[in-house]
Formats: structure tokens, sequence, C-alpha cells
């Protein structure tokens, strides 16, 4: 679902919505600072100029009033494709928000901590959001390395290992990412993803341009099934980034071809 104030218009996962002392949100396009038009709610903060630096700034403290949060205490790390995860303590906290020179690889945070949004950046990679009732979330960053790497099964363990929660507890959400349609590969990513997923109904092929197409989506609920997540807590309803009619809604590197003009936000916080 969406929900919008003015030019400003961010997506919410209805299951994760209605969870109470949880906060999330997703970005699209429009409704900040930043672009040739001004206009655009770039949330892409490491790899501008220094001019689009400040504009990015500018798009989280609009984001963070809108929700009523403190812009320094979002928190995010550098997105390599891996598999590490972060548990946040309030020496991570505001790390390249508040703390701008404390960067950390990762792909996923977890944390305890009140009022401190984790957030990830995406262009088709998935967000996938995971909370454990009021008492903790989690937030990965997930392209098809990561599915590889079963980031998502392995955030869902670490919630449950850091905190104490029990896999039918933790409530997870995908948010807007690129369909099946849409996520073209080439045999050696294909052959990558079938040691860990081999399952033939997450593929398919275009014998014609001996192309084959992954669901990602699939694959992380298979991984979110695998860590004890109940089908039930799971949802995987969110648009799809690169299909044709969300390109004025969302970025999308492939569907723009790399010239995108920036990243979505994807957050989750305790109340």
């Amino acid at each position: 679902m969406f929900e919008s104030q003015g030019t400003l218009k961010f997506y919410k996962d209805e299951l994760l919505a209605a969870r109470q002392g949880v906060g999330h949100f997703f970005t699209t396009r429009f409704g900040g600072v930043s672009g040739r038009e001004g206009n655009l709610l770039n949330f892409s903060f490491s790899r501008e100029t220094e001019e689009e630096s400040f504009k990015v700034a500018e798009n989280v403290r609009i984001a963070a009033n809108y929700f009523g949060l403190d812009w320094k205490r979002f928190t995010a790390v550098r997105q390599v494709h891996g598999e590490r995860i972060v548990r946040v303590t309030e020496e991570i906290a505001g790390a390249r928000f508040g703390k701008p020179d404390l960067v950390i690889d990762a792909d996923a945070m977890i944390t305890d901590l009140p009022l401190t949004p984790l957030i990830t950046t995406h262009g088709d990679c998935l967000p996938v959001y995971i909370c454990y009732k009021d008492k903790a979330v989690g937030m990965v960053h997930s392209g098809w390395r990561g599915c590889a790497q079963n980031i998502g099964g392995k955030t869902a363990e670490a919630m449950c290992r850091e905190f104490g929660a029990l896999p039918e507890d933790l409530l997870c959400a995908i948010g807007p990412s690129i369909c099946r349609k849409c996520f073209e590969i080439d045999a050696p990513v294909y052959e990558i993803l079938k040691k860990e997923f081999p399952n033939e109904e997450l593929y398919s092929y275009d014998p014609q341009r001996n192309k084959y197409f992954a669901d990602l989506q699939g694959m992380v609920v298979l991984s979110l099934k695998s860590a004890g997540v109940r089908s039930c807590n799971i949802s995987n309803a969110a648009p799809c980034t690169c299909c044709a009619e969300n390109r004025g809604t969302f970025f999308s590197y492939r569907g723009e071809k790399g010239a995108n003009e920036g990243l979505m936000g994807a957050a989750i916080w305790r109340v």
C-alpha cells in the first residue's frame, strides 16, 4: 500500500504495518530535492558528487521529518553484496548519518535499540524487513549474490540467536524489487543460484535468446522458511521496481539500463 503527502510517496507493507511497535517505509522517486529538476527523492548516499551528497542528506531529513524521526539515528552500512550481518549497538547507531565517518561493510543489520532506523538502499535488489514482535528489527539488502548466500535466512537466524526470538515469532516482508519476468540472467549466474536453490519452479528459460529468468523473491521466501519462519508471517506482495508500469514510481537500475538518477531507501525501526 502507498501513503503520500504532497509529492512525497512511500510504500508500506500491509502485514508489517499492522504490527504494533514497529515502523517502516520504502521510498519512491519523487518528493525530494535531487535530480535535474530538483524533485527526486534519491537515497544513494554512497556514490554521489559532493553537491548531490548534500541533496541526498536533505532527502533523508525529509523522510525522517515525515515519520517524526531523528535523521542522525538512521543507520546504514556500505552494501557489498555479501552475507555479513551487523548488530547495531549504540557505538554503531547513526553510522553514515549522525556518524558519517563510520563505514561498515555488510548487507544486513539487526538491532533492539528503539528509534534507530536501519536503512538499506535499492535500485532493484530486494529489501527484506524482519521484526521480532516489538522487541527487535532487522533490515536486509539482497541481490542475487545475497540470495545465493542465503542472507535472508541467516539474518532471521541471527535475530533468534541475538534476541532470543523463536522463528515463529518473526514477521518478514519483502519490499518493492525486481520480479521474475524482469530478472534476466546468463548461464553462469543461473548455475550459481541453482546450487543453493535447485527448485526448477524458480526459473524459466528463453531458448531463442539463451537467457534465464530467476525468481529472487521466491528464493528469499524459501530462505526464510528454511530458517523456521512461518509462511503466514512472510509478506511478498510488493510491486516490481523494474516493470514498465512502475517506472514512474521507482528508480530501477535494470529498467533504466544503469542510467537511473537514484536509489530508493528501505527502513525499519522500533517505535
